[in-house]
């Protein structure tokens, strides 16, 4: 099935991304159901295209209940440690932390991926510690702005009733 899926040049591949990504809006991912190993040994037979594929699609973390926060699934160290590239593995992997749909404050859910961030096992592959905190300060620098802007509107929205 996810030689199917992923099959064809890169544009092709790009879509089923898309496809997948559109799909867990209804809370579900469809390749959950998908072993860690059966992914792995799928992203060994072609790990320059399949490993950042992976990050894409595959579920990276998730929360046993409403109350907890987001916890890493294994998948992600793995990738991590097995792909030729995994710069481009934490590129995805950061890209999936942004949320697609919240209630509440874009900031505080924003805080909460932060947060997930700072707990990615990166291990010692060359050059990653560094794209890592990278991410983290741009994440930073988007939290404190989407404070910025929500404060913004709570004062415009509060004056009005005034």
């Amino acid at each position: 099935m996810l030689d199917e899926l992923f099959s064809g040049d890169e544009k092709s591949r790009k879509e089923s991304v898309r496809l997948l990504t559109n799909l867990t809006r209804f809370n579900k991912n469809t390749l959950d159901g998908v072993p860690g190993d059966v992914v792995l040994n799928w992203c060994s037979v072609d790990p320059g295209a399949r490993y950042p594929i992976a990050a894409a699609c595959m579920t990276l973390f998730r929360r046993a209940n409403d109350r907890e926060p987001h916890a890493w699934t294994d998948l992600p160290r793995q990738l991590l440690e097995r792909a030729p590239e995994p710069r481009l593995v934490l590129n995805e992997i950061v890209h999936r932390l942004r949320p697609t749909s919240w209630s509440g404050s874009l900031a505080s859910k924003l805080e909460t991926r932060l947060k997930l961030l700072e707990e990615l096992p990166v291990g010692n592959a060359p050059g990653l510690s560094a794209a890592l905190e990278e991410a983290k300060d741009v994440l930073r620098k988007q939290i404190h702005e989407q404070r910025r802007r929500e404060t913004q509107e709570d004062k415009a929205r509060n004056s009005r009733f005034e």
